[in-house]
């Protein structure tokens, strides 16, 4: 085997030369300036940075396209996150007025009805924009009057609570409604008590004379502003609980069993009327300050009320008064003798309409007109809808006023805008 010799004459004089190199190098360094020191390192820095931005490039573009599209794959196929997908909020409907909830607490004890004046002197009146439903008609002195009827809204404070009439009775007893008012005409009274129809009279309610404040008791009281008997207000929740203490439930239809009507989604655009489209409503012929008119607005799909020429509002909210849903019935009717004693209205021609029956009725909704007819078979049922073809008539999810003329001394007028 042959020695290496690791010392040869050749490894040591190249040893040599590059400790010269070096050290040449070294010394030229040490010469320079501090600045030129570092205007050396700052331009090497600055070439090695070109360096790997050049070699990066044309790694990128010298790449095979199999990679390129192989990466992508894996960034869209591959979530950073995973969605979690909420089931939707169950909805609860109102049988009155279509309208969706998210609870259906208010919606499992029985409607509210309650009595409110329409005289001049009663507006504005408090509450109206919160029912679900609200009936309109003559009584004495065409005079007209509201049956406010709740179950999804609570407001604080309603009124003026006036007096009971019999064809309001019916109507609330189709409804399974907790019947609410301030006195009334023998007739309905009489009613009341012989048919033991569950009700609350404000005259017997105790506390019902005191001066209406913010206290959370209250259950009716005389607003210190008005003078009677058109001052009676009350707080519905408070109702709601003295209909319960006294036991009346158990005799009533609580609101989820309510016969509901049928209700549509919200339309299109396409399928609505124009604005101005107005419904003119005679319930004495040239007794002007009671004529309505329901104007319709587009924007909102929903009708104002105009009392007497006025724009009528909510006291309660200071809104006006609005609707979704306008419905026009003839109701047949008469007038009878005051009986006498026994009574807290004035004497004066007693108004008596035929509620139990059947009769034309005019829906208006999303600015069009529906020709229908009415239909109650009993007291006790509900006033239901049909259009000309036979089939139940769809409402819109929203305040339903039902505007009742008697033909003999009323009567309307519908003008679709232009």
């Amino acid at each position: 085997m042959q020695e290496v010799n690791f010392d040869s004459k050749e490894l040591i004089e190249s040893e040599i030369n590059n400790k010269k190199k070096f050290k040449k190098l070294r010394n030229w360094y040490s010469s320079l300036s501090q600045n030129q020191k570092y205007t050396l390192w700052f331009s090497s820095i600055i070439i090695l940075i070109i360096l790997i931005g050049i070699i990066s490039f044309l790694v990128i573009i010298l790449r095979p396209n199999s990679a390129i599209n192989a990466s992508n794959t894996s960034i869209k196929t591959t979530p950073l996150y995973t969605k979690v997908k909420l089931p939707p909020q169950k909805k609860y409907t109102d049988p009155l007025d279509g309208v969706q909830l998210n609870s259906q607490t208010n919606l499992n004890r029985p409607a509210l009805a309650v009595m409110i004046e329409n005289s001049i002197t009663a507006r504005p009146q408090s509450g109206l924009n919160s029912a679900d439903l609200v009936y309109e008609a003559q009584v004495e002195g065409s005079i007209t009057r509201f049956m406010a009827v709740f179950l999804a809204n609570t407001p604080s404070m309603i009124g003026p609570i006036r007096s009971a009439r019999l064809y309001y009775i019916s109507w609330a007893q189709g409804l399974g409604a907790l019947y609410t008012h301030w006195g009334g005409n023998i007739y309905a009274l009489e009613k009341l008590k012989t048919d033991n129809i569950p009700n609350i009279d404000a005259i017997f309610t105790p506390g019902s004379d005191q001066t209406c404040s913010n206290s959370v008791s209250i259950v009716f009281c005389r607003l210190d502003t008005r003078y009677a008997p058109h001052n009676g207000y009350g707080n519905t929740q408070n109702i709601w609980n003295l209909g319960q203490q006294q036991g009346l439930f158990s005799n009533l239809t609580l609101g989820k069993n309510i016969t509901p009507y049928q209700f549509s989604n919200t339309p299109k655009t396409k399928d609505l009327g124009k604005s101005g489209s107005s419904i003119n409503i005679f319930f004495d012929q040239g007794v002007i300050p009671y004529d309505v008119s329901w104007i319709y607005n587009q924007s909102t799909n929903s009708y104002t009320r105009y009392n007497g020429g006025s724009k009528q509002y909510d006291a309660l909210t200071n809104q006006p008064l609005t609707a979704k849903n306008v419905v026009v019935l003839y109701v047949n009717g008469h007038t009878t003798s005051y009986p006498g004693e026994g009574t807290t209205e004035a004497a004066a021609p007693i108004w008596i309409l035929n509620t139990v029956g059947s009769g034309n009725a005019y829906i208006f909704e999303n600015g069009q007109e529906i020709q229908a007819t009415w239909n109650k078979s009993s007291d006790n049922s509900r006033m239901m809808f049909t259009t000309q073809s036979g089939s139940p008539v769809t409402f819109q999810r929203g305040e339903i006023w039902f505007e009742v003329i008697e033909p003999q001394t009323g009567s309307f007028t519908y003008t679709p805008a232009t």
